[in-house]
This record gives structure tokens, sequence and C-alpha cells, in this order.
């Protein structure tokens, strides 16, 4: 794992309608590590992962990616286009796939590519077909999102995340949405992405993925981080009674 932080967010708060949902929230993430952030509902957790890439802007506090501050630059608040073009170091992966249902799974992939950053169609789609290839659907590439499982369609959506290239993954729940039979074959695909080295926050509740792919778990509750340790430590000898408690309904 390199030393080069990827995120580094600092006191983030959001509030709505006067209710504080992030309280003042400290994260770093290195490159190539991969943080499982749990939780219990309502707790901030995607509220957070919605402020890395600035589709909710903080009311306070900061996060930079890769060294850059997300939604600032040195005369002040940037504007939407330019936002954009920061998101373009983070794909994200939701929890409902947001798949384009009028395009093939090949499209789908390649459409960012094409339409975001200029790739020509030819070039993006045969590397279209090796993101596919990559998550095990090769055989898939042209089928509608219809056509397809729910698992097959949220490896869709993982390789359409992976065509742009990002420096950090964000995973919103990818796997709540699912079927238990096709939750598997989705973890298996994020655990190959660890292995290469892909940076990655993934909100979910997966224990199997915390054990397996997780170098660090991080518990978020009434807008704070309350605990932050690795897998092993995090599981076996929490520190926080908030933690016991929530570990005891979960496990």
């Amino acid at each position: 794992m390199s030393t080069e932080t990827i995120v580094e967010a600092q006191q983030v708060r959001k509030s709505y309608g006067g209710v504080e949902v992030l309280k003042g929230i400290d994260l770093t993430v290195r490159r190539g590590e991969v943080a499982l952030v749990l939780g219990p509902s309502g707790g901030g957790k995607s509220t957070f992962l919605r402020t890395l890439n600035h589709l909710e802007a903080p009311d306070s506090g900061t996060v930079s990616i890769c060294g850059e501050r997300i939604g600032y630059g040195e005369t002040g608040a940037l504007r939407e286009r330019r936002i954009a073009v920061q998101r373009r170091r983070t794909g994200m992966v939701f929890q409902q796939f947001n798949l384009f249902p009028n395009m093939t799974a090949l499209d789908n992939v390649a459409s960012g590519p094409v339409h975001v950053s200029g790739v020509p169609k030819g070039e993006a789609r045969d590397a279209a077909r090796e993101l596919l290839a990559m998550v095990g659907l090769s055989d898939k590439t042209g089928n509608y999102p219809a056509q397809l499982s729910g698992g097959q369609q949220q490896r869709v959506a993982i390789a359409r995340a992976l065509a742009m290239r990002p420096q950090l993954l964000l995973f919103d729940e990818p796997t709540s949405a699912l079927d238990p039979e096709m939750v598997g074959e989705v973890l298996d695909v994020m655990v190959r992405l660890r292995e290469e080295g892909m940076t990655m926050i993934v909100v979910s509740h997966e224990m199997g993925f915390a054990r397996a792919a997780a170098d660090r778990v991080v518990f978020i509750s009434d807008g704070l981080v309350v605990e932050d340790k690795s897998p092993d430590v995090f599981f076996s000898a929490p520190e926080h009674e908030r933690t016991r408690q929530f570990l005891d309904r979960i496990l």
C-alpha cells in the first residue's frame, strides 16, 4: 500500500432543515487502501460518501481528492461544470444500478469515455469489452439492462465506473438491492479490484467483504466517526460501547 493520500476529509459537516447529519468527520485514505464504512441507518454514512465527490456540498470542512480540494479553486467555489471535471477522479457505484435502459451493457460502459472524455467510440467500445470481461460479462455485451439479473447489472455498473479510469471508487450499499445468491458475484469483483490495488470506500454491511478485503472498518454513528480499526480489532475488540451495541445487533 502506498503512503500517498488519495482522500482527505477534514471536519466535514452537513445539515438538512436544521438537523445536523454530519458533525465534523475526519477521514484519510491512502492509495490502494480499502475502507469499509459501517453504521446504523440515518447515521450519516451515505451522506458522507456523497460529500466526497461533491454530490452533496458540505456546509463546512474540506474534502480533497488526490491533493485537490473538491468544489473549490484558488478563487473560491467552483461552478458545476468544473466540479464535474474534478469528479472524473472518482467513480461511484450506487445501490440502484442507474444503467441507461435503452443502451446495451457495452454502450453503458462506453458512454462515459465517449460523451464525457471525448474518447473515439471504437476505442471506448474496445475498452468496454475488456472491462466487461474483467467483471465476468464478456457474453453479455449486447444485452440490455432488462435482460440482465441484478447482480449482472451491478457488475455492469462497476465496469462503467472503471471506464473513466478513476483514482478512487465509492460504493454506496452496492449489494443491498440484490437477492442473496447474487451478492457473491458482486463481492468477488470488488475483492479482485482490491487485489489490483484500487482505492475504495465502501458503505456496506457485508461482513464477509469486511474480513476478506477491507484494510479498515470505519464506524459512523450520529454524524461522527466513532471507531476506525483494522477488521480483526474492530470485530474482536471494539473500543466504544456504541460500536459493541451495533455489532451485537447485526452479528
